[in-house]
């Protein structure tokens, strides 16, 4: 056994020394072009939800997008297409908080995950949802447009 770890020793020494990739201190030009992209894509977003839009907002989810509800339920895009077509999902108000927002893109700048604090008041599968809401959202450039493949909220319980 202690033959093995001083086997071991040396590269674990060299893992160490090896300086780890540096984190960039500014965005890369695709990086700040794609954190612009999905902030628009955010606004378009919300402007769809608030008019009810179906269609509109329905372009946004990607054919196996997920939603997962305030209450914990899972939603498929049908699924989130038909509440808002029945009026069961609606929005009276909803607004960002800016400081709270954040846009991270990964890979070669397809994916991005962005997370918000949200102060909304709605209604979710027909239950209503008043308050302050932490969302994340994993948004995928495809043919050149963001769409959603996953979202989630959780309330804020805590003041």
């Amino acid at each position: 056994m202690f033959r093995c770890l001083l086997r071991l020793l040396p590269v674990m020494t060299l893992l160490l020394l090896v300086p780890a990739p540096a984190s960039a201190q500014e965005p890369t030009p695709d990086a700040a072009k794609a954190d612009a992209e999905v902030r628009e894509a955010v606004r378009r977003y919300d402007a769809a939800l608030r008019r009810a839009d179906v269609a509109a907002v329905d372009s946004f989810w990607a054919a196996e997008y997920t939603f997962v509800n305030p209450r914990g339920e899972v939603l498929t895009r049908a699924a989130r297409a038909a509440n808002l077509r029945a009026g069961r999902t609606a929005f009276d108000s909803l607004s960002h908080a800016s400081e709270e927002e954040q846009i991270r893109t990964y890979g070669n700048g397809d994916v991005a995950v962005h997370t918000a604090l949200l102060t909304l008041s709605a209604r979710y599968s027909g239950q209503a949802q008043r308050g302050r809401y932490r969302a994340v959202v994993v948004w995928v450039r495809r043919d050149g447009r963001w769409q959603q493949v996953a979202s989630q909220l959780t309330q804020v319980l805590v003041p």
